[in-house]
């Protein structure tokens, strides 16, 4: 869950100085270079971007921790 996290928290804040200022753990832009090397993210000099397929997982988490609140409650 805590790429999923990352991908909404770029999609949010995709400036790198933006991002920065949210997560100040340093550990976070090794996390998004790995992101990036699995193809969720593209590094650019204005910021990140998140691409089709980091989309669409994003998507699908949140859909499934949708649909898990809603079986708990």
């Amino acid at each position: 869950m805590a790429d999923v996290w990352l991908l909404a928290l770029v999609s949010r804040y995709p400036n790198r100085t933006a991002l920065a200022r949210r997560a100040r753990d340093g550990s976070v832009f090794a996390a998004l270079r790995r992101l990036e090397s699995d193809g969720l993210l593209i590094a650019r000099p204005s910021g990140y971007r998140v691409t089709r397929r980091g989309r669409a997982e994003l998507a699908l988490s949140f859909s499934l921790a949708r649909l898990l609140l809603t079986s708990l409650r």
